[in-house]
């Protein structure tokens, strides 16, 4: 017996399709299909496909990939490709939203869906079923072109703020490390909101070479000094915005200090406390989330934020979330990859969106570098930005310039 998957995937007309040619594309569709023994659904509403391809690996794939070549549509997102013990579709169907019962049952194969649902009502059970809902329900609709073109994004512009009277550029007074400062994105009004700082070597040598030489044990003191040294830096360099500082949660346990000398130094340097903002590394495990949280929130009324680093990519996110609700999450850099043609990580996106939107919490998008990933990301609402489509991290300064996709 043959091995059988199949492959759903979404996409937007890049113009309005009209009944006859809704027909021509699902008599073609049909004849094609049946010469390569491929099943499954075509459905077409508001502008969007959502497509289900039934057959062998090699086959479904081939396909897929002449599919995606046909500049009718745009946007092809891969929602799932996965084995099947059987196939789910006899007959190659379309559905229509916007025709008739009538002219639906003229055409052979072709159900109306969203008018019926008896073709939905006979579907067995599984995901490509569960999927149709969710198509049926509105969800992955993307958006019609007007244009009758692919969408696209215009050419970068170049923002450049205004410089501070301080110098532009500073050494670490530390002679063993020093920091690069990469820009957050506010689109909607495009500022810098704020700078990460970024643990270098003093020759510019990666994070990872410096964090090699620490001693384990001492890992958390060399955390907590490094937040005064960039609070230092930033301040000698004329900061203006907000100051994104890395955090190990497990500071806590060990310094009774941990958060009170970073504030210390930002007095010191003249920084207001509203403009620091504490990211939790999400990799280390929180054991005690309690007694985390007391010891964040007490200082919290100096006007201190915190975020979340790289949500999704650590040991207890959702954990972490559930007991302590921080201003920022920033989403990990892995789920921004390509997610303009992914669907899971699209879906994952989309319900980590909407419990922020209940909770209150901004995102910051992480490690955005493709036109492709921040056009998605920002019809879906999202507006803090950090990557190098934007701006890279700048040793030893803080960058005035960056670049905004139009």
């Amino acid at each position: 017996m043959s091995k059988l998957i199949h492959l759903i995937y979404t996409s937007a007309a890049t113009y309005s399709f009209s009944r006859k040619e809704l027909t021509d594309l699902l008599v073609v569709a049909r004849r094609r299909n049946i010469e390569l023994n491929v099943s499954g659904m075509l459905l077409y509403s508001e502008g969007s496909f959502f497509q289900v391809l039934e057959g062998e690996p090699d086959t479904v794939d081939n396909l897929f990939s002449r599919i995606t070549g046909d500049e009718r549509h745009q946007k092809v997102t891969v929602i799932i490709r996965e084995p099947i013990a059987r196939r789910a579709f006899g007959d190659w169907t379309m559905g229509y939203a916007d025709i008739s019962p009538r002219e639906a049952d003229t055409i052979l194969g072709v159900n109306d869906f969203f008018s019926k649902g008896e073709s939905f009502a006979r579907l067995s059970p599984g995901r490509a079923k569960k999927l149709l809902a969710a198509f049926m329900h509105g969800r992955w609709r993307s958006r019609l072109s007007k244009t009758g073109t692919p969408l696209s994004i215009g050419p970068d512009i170049s923002v450049e703020i205004e410089s501070p009277e301080k110098t532009a550029s500073v050494e670490s007074p530390n002679d063993d490390y020093s920091f690069a400062f990469q820009p957050i994105i506010n689109i909607s009004d495009a500022t810098i909101f704020s700078y990460e700082a970024l643990i270098r070597g003093r020759n510019n040598e990666s994070a990872g070479t410096v964090l090699s030489r620490v001693d384990p044990a001492d890992m958390h003191t060399f955390d907590e000094q490094c937040r005064n040294t960039a609070i230092n830096m930033a301040a000698q360099m004329g900061l203006t915005s907000c100051l994104n500082l890395n955090f190990l949660p497990l500071s806590v346990e060990t310094s009774p200090t941990v958060i009170s000398s970073m504030l210390n130094a930002a007095a010191r340097c003249r920084v207001d406390p509203g403009q620091l903002i504490l990211e939790i590394l999400e990799r280390e495990i929180i054991t005690d989330y309690e007694g985390f949280k007391k010891a964040i929130n007490r200082h919290r009324d100096s006007g201190m934020k915190v975020a979340i680093d790289d949500f999704g990519a650590g040991y207890a996110g959702l954990n972490l979330l559930s007991e302590f609700q921080p201003e920022f999450i920033k989403l990990d850099m892995h789920l921004m990859r390509g997610i303009d043609g992914n669907g899971p990580r699209q879906a994952i996106v989309r319900g980590i969106a909407r419990t922020c939107l209940d909770l209150g919490i901004d995102i910051i998008a992480e490690g955005v570098e493709t036109t492709g990933e921040f056009e998605w990301l920002r019809q879906e609402g999202i507006r803090f930005y950090q990557g190098l489509l934007f701006a890279g991290p700048a040793f030893e300064q803080l960058p005035r310039t960056f670049h905004l996709p139009q």
